[in-house]
């Protein structure tokens, strides 16, 4: 299938890649499949971080089971992803691994031709880009958004990922005080944003839109003014307020909590 007849195929791609890129980092631990699925296990307690992604519209099941295969034993908690809705075998092999919870996620994108947003202004907010040596507050702040224990977050606490070209975290911070986060990798014309978080002590004061408009800020910078994002329940709105709009959904397929 052609670019032109998966225009989203660019997308789902750079997406799968900053996986393979944080993993490769962290673990070393990747691997890409015949039709170009990729296996990233980055360490993390988290099943999402540890996944298979498909990029393609119509995931082939004997890829997905041989990535399985090759990521095998799993000792941490893990994923597989897939566009659209998952065809009955894809949905046996996650089953035979005992991935039988589906969550659906809207990617919203937010091209380039609406042009650079504004500023955000948010009285005493500063948001900035974390070097290595304060990767551990970054990731303890990230930890802190998502309401998780910290160590779950520990492997994005090395010093060495601020040195993955491409891939930049953000700290946002009230009068000195850390409140959110923010992760942006860019390949090509496309920014990904990842982990935008708000302590909870913090929420509906508007910093997430502003997390969110400065990463966009800096994709424009870079020359990749066309932003994506895979989008929460809550934070949906937020991103259609500064122009997402959701062109088609993953499925995210782990282990029931």
């Amino acid at each position: 299938m052609s670019q032109t007849d998966d225009p989203l195929m660019a997308v789902v791609s750079a997406y799968a890649a900053t996986f393979e890129t944080l993993a490769s980092a962290t673990t070393g631990r990747t691997s890409r499949g015949s039709r170009g699925a990729v296996l990233a296990i980055s360490g993390a307690p988290i099943a999402a971080l540890n996944a298979i992604i498909s990029p393609n519209l119509e995931p082939n099941a004997n890829e997905i089971m041989a990535l399985a295969a090759e990521g095998s034993p799993w000792e941490l908690p893990w994923s597989i992803h897939v566009r659209g809705v998952p065809d009955p075998l894809v949905a046996e092999v996650a089953a035979r691994h005992g991935l039988t919870h589906f969550e659906r996620e809207p990617l919203m994108i937010r091209h380039s031709d609406q042009g650079l947003p504004g500023e955000p202004a948010v009285d005493g907010l500063r948001i900035r880009a974390v070097p290595g040596d304060e990767l551990g507050l970054c990731a303890r702040t990230m930890a802190e958004g998502f309401e998780a224990p910290h160590e779950m977050f520990h492997v994005l606490a090395d010093p060495s990922l601020a040195k993955i070209d491409g891939m930049t975290f953000y700290l946002a911070e009230l009068d000195g005080v850390p409140v959110g986060t923010g992760l942006t990798a860019t390949s090509g014309d496309l920014t990904g944003l990842f982990n935008i978080t708000t302590l909870p002590g913090y929420r509906r004061r508007g910093f997430g839109r502003a997390i969110t408009l400065e990463m966009i800020r800096s994709g424009f910078a870079a020359g990749a003014g066309t932003a994506y994002l895979y989008a929460s329940e809550m934070g949906e709105p937020v991103y259609r307020s500064v122009g997402f709009r959701t062109e088609e959904y993953l499925t995210v397929i782990t282990a029931p909590s």
